[in-house]
């Protein structure tokens, strides 16, 4: 765990605008913290600090070290031009269409950040107005067969970026609070479908939208498959970087069940990647933010290094059914409403791509 203090206090540093680098600098391992950083896919902001220390004279990395930090940089951003110009591309073509859109996650996330070429980017993710069935009949006129779950459906690769449209932009396993949160994404709907961004092309969701929308994605991830630092450093710009919006009360996130996940993610934030207490939109909850920290350490983006359950193809239904079961009963005692219901949700889940 020294290690990992060593690579926050160097994250902290990356991400904020102190000049001062952490002592602690002097004693990291730099390719040890480049396979950690490729784990959580947050090259390009540990990438941010080591350039600072460069300006500063005070870079410690090998000739070689600095040269695999820069490649992987700059392929983050060549993938990162590509990806924005297929999401505008992808936007474009639903308005034709006649469907109001915008882009959720990734790329617009990727706005959120000082530099819109850093963050690692994934797929495209565009929310589409629309009902389930309207949207679905829609993709399969223009491409049958592809693979649909109850908030979304997958699309066609544009340029060998993976599209998935959502008629739903996330969803909960507790029925009363996925009622009350779908609820919530139509009531602000409206803002997100007209919140153009001329300069690259797209809609994005709000600053209020995101900070319900970007949690609730992260609970799901952190309760289906795992969550990496990605996540958490997505939120730390989207809460840093806002300056005059208003975020939802506190009502509003124990009323979507959100409140114990925001806690959890404020304590991370707050104590592990240093932002500011008047920022966060919570009081921290340190137990479930130490759990969420642990989660982040051993699975890394997606989980995909987390050794502690079954391995193997997460494509083959029952491995990944047993392995949602183990996460269940693991965080069960932190996150009960979801967990509790997570099992019969999967079940009724399966009725309905039956019927769809």
């Amino acid at each position: 765990m020294e290690e990992y203090a060593r690579y926050f206090e160097f994250l902290r540093y990356s991400l904020g605008e102190e000049l001062t680098p952490p002592p602690s600098y002097k004693e990291i391992d730099w390719e040890k913290l480049y396979v950690f950083a490729r784990h959580q896919t947050v090259e390009a902001t540990f990438w941010r600090g080591i350039q600072r220390l460069d300006q500063q004279g005070l870079v410690k990395l090998s000739e070689e070290a600095v040269l695999t930090w820069m490649a992987r940089c700059k392929k983050i951003e060549r993938r990162n031009n590509m990806v924005y110009e297929k999401a505008a591309w992808v936007w474009k073509n639903f308005k034709k269409e006649g469907f109001r859109s915008c882009v959720l996650k990734g790329q617009g996330n990727a706005l959120l950040y000082p530099t819109p070429l850093m963050r690692t980017p994934g797929d495209i993710d565009i929310w589409v107005e629309g009902s389930d069935k309207d949207i679905i009949a829609y993709v399969d006129s223009v491409c049958p067969g592809f693979k649909r779950s109850y908030h979304h459906i997958d699309f066609i690769n544009a340029g060998k970026v993976p599209v998935e449209v959502h008629y739903r932009p996330s969803w909960m396993s507790n029925p009363l609070h996925n009622k009350r949160l779908q609820e919530w994404f139509k009531s602000h709907a409206e803002e997100c479908f007209s919140n153009e961004q001329k300069e690259w092309g797209f809609c994005v969701p709000t600053y209020e939208f995101n900070c319900i929308f970007l949690l609730s994605h992260l609970y799901a991830h952190l309760l289906r498959e795992g969550v990496g630092l990605r996540h958490l450093v997505d939120y730390y710009h989207l809460l840093s970087g806002n300056k005059t919006q208003q975020p939802p009360s506190e009502k509003t996130l124990k009323r979507l069940g959100l409140h114990g996940i925001a806690g959890a993610v404020m304590w991370v934030l707050h104590h592990q990647l240093g932002l500011e207490k008047e920022k966060l939109l919570c009081d921290v909850d340190e137990k479930r933010g130490r759990l969420l920290f642990h989660e982040i350490l051993e699975g890394g983006n997606f989980g995909k290094y987390d050794e502690r359950t079954l391995g193997g193809d997460t494509h083959n239904a029952w491995r990944h059914n047993a392995k949602t079961a183990l996460r269940d009963i693991r965080l069960v005692r932190y996150f009960p409403s979801e967990c509790l219901c997570e099992p019969f949700f999967r079940l009724w889940h399966y009725f309905w791509r039956k019927r769809h």
